[in-house]
């Protein structure tokens, strides 16, 4: 596995992939992924794993990566950012890396990894490169609905509603004004 400063997703590689039998999932549009010095990685961006747990130590952690051709010395490429998310004790001073934060040790244990959680993270909704992964829809109220999802998300039932997702959201103080205008159609 590389820690790559110049990596913009964290990659898998095509043999790494196979050798694993790893199920992959295939974009609806190919992906434009590239290398540090901006050229187009061929044969990228059509496939990417599910979520795939990584384990080092007692420290685990989960990502979807794409997958590509990579060199035949490296199975993984991530991201440098994901060091800076869970930053590591002794990765700078000596060749032993540890996982052992307050944070880690409570956040990074296969039991939270293997959670379901929603969280809204603004810098993401505000990134113009950040891509939709998924979503989460309303389920029609045929008898009792704990019947029909799963008791890992019995706490959202409140938001998986009809009325729920045809409800519009409370007025705020940022919310923006758009003109319609008359015999024209929305783009």
């Amino acid at each position: 596995m590389l820690l790559d400063m110049g990596c913009s997703v964290p990659l898998n590689s095509e043999r790494t992939a196979k050798r694993m039998k790893l199920q992959l999932c295939k974009h609806e549009e190919q992906q434009l992924i590239e290398n540090f010095t901006g050229e187009t990685v061929k044969g990228a961006g059509e496939f990417y794993t599910n979520p795939l747990m990584l384990q080092h130590r007692r420290h685990f952690t989960q990502e979807v990566m794409e997958v590509a051709p990579v060199d035949k010395e490296i199975d993984i490429f991530l991201r440098f950012w994901w060091i800076a998310k869970q930053p590591p004790q002794g990765a700078w001073m000596t060749d032993e890396v540890r996982f052992n934060s307050a944070s880690c040790l409570e956040q990074c244990t296969k039991y939270e990894n293997n959670k379901f959680s929603l969280m809204w993270d603004p810098l993401v909704a505000t990134d113009p490169s950040a891509q939709f992964i998924g979503y989460v829809s309303a389920v029609e109220n045929r008898g009792d609905p704990l019947e029909q999802v799963p008791r890992e998300f019995h706490q959202y039932l409140s938001i998986m509603s009809k009325e729920a997702a045809d409800a519009l959201p409370e007025h705020r103080s940022h919310d923006c004004k758009i003109d319609l205008k008359e015999g024209s159609t929305a783009p």
